[in-house]
């Protein structure tokens, strides 16, 4: 026999009030004595009670949840995104979902659940065309803010991909030897084309120096896949410049140098693009995003839609910059 679920009127029961009074304490209302809260706040733990989301929608007009969609997850850079999204909802008593889009399925179920978009207050999407691949399944009421890609109709926080790559382009073509470019490979119209923007930058920069691309890789998000173009490269060239659209690239590249004793500077030069913790370490040049303060700013440009302070369509450009290091 299947379990009945544990419902408001049984906490408001086993804890001596009133439904409302239960109401008010998962919403945070002020409008609750601590002594009352607290003890509220341990029956719903006692009882394993999980507040429905649409009910808090029409009870408080919120259900203080944010979704943030990503294309997929890997590495360091989204979870420095999130955490300036977290800096900014944390203080407001939100709590942040997390959906990875990687897979046709997982986009199905967004395009099929009115559940995934009813039960958010508001929408953070990072990486993706909105306006072409999820606009229509995203109800008018919901606010949205694209990251990574300037929409036309949503709230977006961008950096010029284009002119990162170009910078890049700029520094590695005044160096003598063979020049490669690592990069990601789309597999499907869901992924960004942040990458390919870093790309067509750096091709416009070097061949305005009059060099040329002996290959451009395009791989997976893979960190053994880049280990082994980075074998790939060495043993085609003696001296090597390399651009790779990502540190998480650069970290298998220097790797492998440093395995066969390959000097920085004087056997290759490399230059990655993130500005991640690891690039530090090991001492890479690389192309610095903000990226926790791109998860701020739309943090507080959804917060601000929230709470229906906004009406005019905004966009926060940040301009990436060149670190140099040891490569």
């Amino acid at each position: 026999m299947k379990k009945r679920s544990v419902t408001i009127k049984d906490v408001a029961r086993k804890a001596g009030v009133g439904v409302g009074t239960v109401s008010r304490v998962i919403n945070n209302s002020p409008h609750v004595n601590q002594r009352t809260k607290e003890h509220v706040l341990k029956v719903i733990q006692e009882l394993g009670y999980m507040p429905n989301p649409h009910a808090r929608r029409l009870s408080s007009g919120h259900t203080k949840i944010i979704t943030t969609i990503f294309p997929q997850m890997v590495g360091e850079f989204h979870q420095l995104l999130l955490s300036g999204i977290d800096e900014i909802f944390e203080k407001e008593g939100y709590t942040s979902f997390v959906y990875p889009l990687y897979s046709e399925n997982r986009y199905k179920f967004v395009r099929e659940s009115s559940d995934f978009v009813l039960g958010t207050d508001g929408v953070i999407i990072d990486a993706l065309n909105v306006d072409r691949l999820l606009q229509q399944y995203i109800p008018k009421n919901v606010p949205v803010v694209s990251v990574e890609f300037d929409s036309e109709k949503y709230d977006s926080v961008i950096i010029d991909n284009f002119y990162g790559g170009m910078i890049a382009g700029d520094y590695l073509s005044n160096f003598e030897g063979d020049i490669f470019v690592i990069t990601h490979r789309r597999k499907s119209k869901l992924e960004s084309t942040v990458f390919e923007e870093r790309v067509s930058g750096f091709i416009e920069s070097v061949e305005k120096k009059g060099r040329t691309i002996e290959r451009i890789f395009e791989i997976e998000l893979d960190w053994l896949e880049a280990f082994n173009v980075a074998k790939e490269i060495f043993t085609r060239s003696n001296k090597v410049i390399i651009f790779t659209t990502t540190d998480y690239f650069a970290f298998p590249v220097i790797e492998f140098a440093r395995i066969k004793g390959f000097v920085p500077k004087k056997d290759f030069h490399l230059c990655g693009f993130d500005n991640l913790t690891l690039s530090n370490i090991l001492n890479i040049t690389t192309i610095k995003q903000p990226i926790v303060e791109m998860g701020k700013s739309a943090g507080e440009l959804l917060l601000r839609r929230i709470k229906g302070f906004t009406r005019k369509k905004q966009t926060v450009a940040f301009k990436p910059e060149i670190i140099i290091r040891e490569t």
